[in-house]
């Protein structure tokens, strides 16, 4: 049976996620992995496309991607829907209103940028995440249009407004930096080779779950960060809300409440991103596997993988200019662009392969797969931490 043929409130188990290439890691990179837990909500008017809920979050899928999703374990849900889940209202941070200051333990990538000198900033994020009204707020009339080398992606950059020392790329909305769409390289070959002083990753707050799955993949690229929590006016008006101190720790990063429609947390925003940027602070978090080395946990396979990888190919990826942890998750998926750029020997091949077939066959998942559950696994578990659903209005 196969997602798209689930009943209206209706559970399942994904089975196996079927297609290739592309398709195939976009459906992971959407949290859609064996083994989850998947509802159907809602469907078109014309039956397409549907939309299913899972890990904490909704999906909206076309009919044809959904037929490529097999499940089992098909039941009527047991589950509430968003909308019907009730808290008791938490006091919280308004926009602009961090709180107590962060206790992670940052860490630094040298000595101090001087004041004055320029800065360079990426701002990243999932589409229809309001990131362009965001670059409008940060630069105002400040900005220039047009197009990244090869390709007929737009790129705009601006000045940040009150400081003529620093520089915003807006970047273009993707879900994932794997190499497959143009906007997906596009971005990922700016960062890597432009190598920004800091990034700006805004995400919407009333979907946290889904936007994070880019933020950890920007994390291991071990570059200066601030997280922008968009929308967190929203989230407070349903009654919801985030335990933004909570989430800061837990990713040893700036977290700053905004509304950029409203302009409203911009400027501490800005002031936490020029602080990260010019201290040359660097993600206290790259390690996201819950299961850490634990020998009976399935996904520890994934955590020995990793630090196996990243083992083997230290010195390639010091010399091709690589983060060492970015790179090691990515020969882990299967990124060919990366294997290319570590000039691995046939040996070290031979290795890296012989440790991938391990971690397949302890987790009973395909390498793709299995590296997504881990990313999604540890979403889910900061989220049940941090993340208070709204009730109802």
């Amino acid at each position: 049976m196969t997602l798209a043929e689930l009943k209206i409130g209706q559970d399942a188990l994904i089975k196996t996620i079927g297609g290739t290439g592309e398709l195939r890691h976009h459906l992971l990179d959407m949290g859609l992995t064996p083994g989850t837990e998947v509802t159907l909500r809602k469907v078109a008017p014309m039956g397409d496309p549907i939309e299913v809920e899972l890990r904490g979050y909704e999906l909206t899928l076309r009919l044809d991607d959904a037929a490529k999703i097999t499940v089992e374990n098909v039941h009527d849900t047991d589950r509430a829907a968003r909308s019907e889940e009730r808290h008791v209202p938490i006091p919280h941070p308004g926009v602009g209103e961090l709180g107590k200051a962060a206790s992670y333990r940052t860490r630094k990538a040298g000595a101090p940028i001087p004041k004055g000198a320029p800065l360079t900033f990426a701002l990243a994020g999932n589409q229809n995440c309001g990131k362009t009204t965001l670059f409008n707020q940060l630069t105002g009339s400040n900005q220039h249009v047009g197009n990244f080398p090869g390709v007929t992606v737009d790129r705009k950059d601006g000045v940040i407004r009150g400081h003529s020392e620093a520089t915003v790329t807006d970047l273009p909305g993707i879900y994932s930096l794997s190499p497959y769409s143009n906007e997906e390289i596009v971005t990922r070959d700016f960062i890597l080779q432009e190598k920004p002083n800091g990034i700006i990753n805004i995400v919407d707050a009333s979907n946290i779950e889904r936007n994070l799955y880019l933020t950890m993949q920007l994390m291991e690229l071990q570059i200066p960060m601030v997280l922008a929590l968009n929308m967190m006016d929203e989230v407070r008006a349903n009654g919801g809300t985030i335990l933004v101190n909570e989430l800061e720790n837990a990713l040893g990063i700036p977290v700053v409440p905004i509304s950029a429609a409203k302009n409203e947390g911009i400027d501490e925003l800005i002031e936490h991103a020029l602080h990260v940027a010019r201290h040359r602070e660097l993600p206290g978090r790259i390690d996201f596997c819950t299961a850490g080395a634990d020998a009976n946990d399935p996904r520890g396979a994934v955590h020995r993988c990793i630090h196996a990888v990243a083992h083997l190919i230290e010195d390639h990826a010091a010399v091709a200019g690589l983060p060492l942890r970015f790179a090691s998750t990515k020969l882990v998926e299967g990124d060919g662009p990366i294997l290319k750029a570590l000039q691995l020997d046939q040996n070290e091949k031979e290795l890296l392969d012989h440790t991938i077939t391990e971690l397949e066959t302890e987790t009973g998942l395909d390498r793709e797969a299995a590296l997504a559950d881990m990313r999604f696994t540890f979403i889910e578990k900061l989220c049940a931490e941090t993340v208070v659903k709204p009730g109802e209005s």
